[in-house]
């Protein structure tokens, strides 16, 4: 099978990149509205399935809570020598658990007691600083600066707008 270059069309003049230009905004308009409206469909599935599963939701917290008191009431017998019950469809039991609980000033009295080992820090280049230093600074530090052109191409959606506009009043 023969290799096909696709033909993409040919730029001469300014007025051909400007209706180059039109048309990118006309389909990044297009392409906004098709989002918009994925968007309102997700969401108001998410909202049908939270509404149809609200009741759901509040029977599992409910059956869990009766299971807790039941687990709470009968403590002393269920859980003399093991923490869980397991049975056919499922366990409960009670599980170990810590947390560690800090208040404002938890950070300040570690720095004060020199306990900097509890004390976690990301540590990171800082790029913006960096861009201050000279090419020789940098090259000292094992770093580059690199500086490219990169093309851009920008629809001015205002104006785009305005036309489609002018072609929705003429149809």
């Amino acid at each position: 099978m023969a290799r096909m270059k696709p033909q993409v069309g040919k730029i001469n003049t300014l007025e051909d990149a400007n209706l180059v230009l039109k048309e990118i905004g006309i389909l990044e308009h297009e392409l906004a509205s098709i989002d918009a409206e994925a968007h309102k469909q997700m969401a108001d599935i998410k909202a049908d399935a939270a509404k149809k599963g609200e009741g759901l939701r509040k029977r599992i917290v409910d059956n869990a809570a009766l299971l807790g008191a039941y687990a709470e009431y009968n403590r002393s017998d269920l859980f003399k020598d093991r923490k869980s019950v397991d049975l056919m469809f499922g366990s409960f039991g009670y599980r170990k658990s810590t947390s560690i609980s800090v208040k404002k000033t938890t950070l300040d009295l570690l720095h004060k007691l020199n306990l900097d080992t509890y004390i976690r820090l990301k540590e990171e280049p800082d790029k913006e600083a960096l861009a201050k230093m000279t090419d020789e600074e940098l090259a000292q530090v094992d770093a580059v600066r690199k500086e490219k052109d990169d093309f851009f191409c920008e629809a001015n959606k205002e104006e785009i707008n305005k036309e489609l506009l002018k072609e929705q009043i003429a149809s």
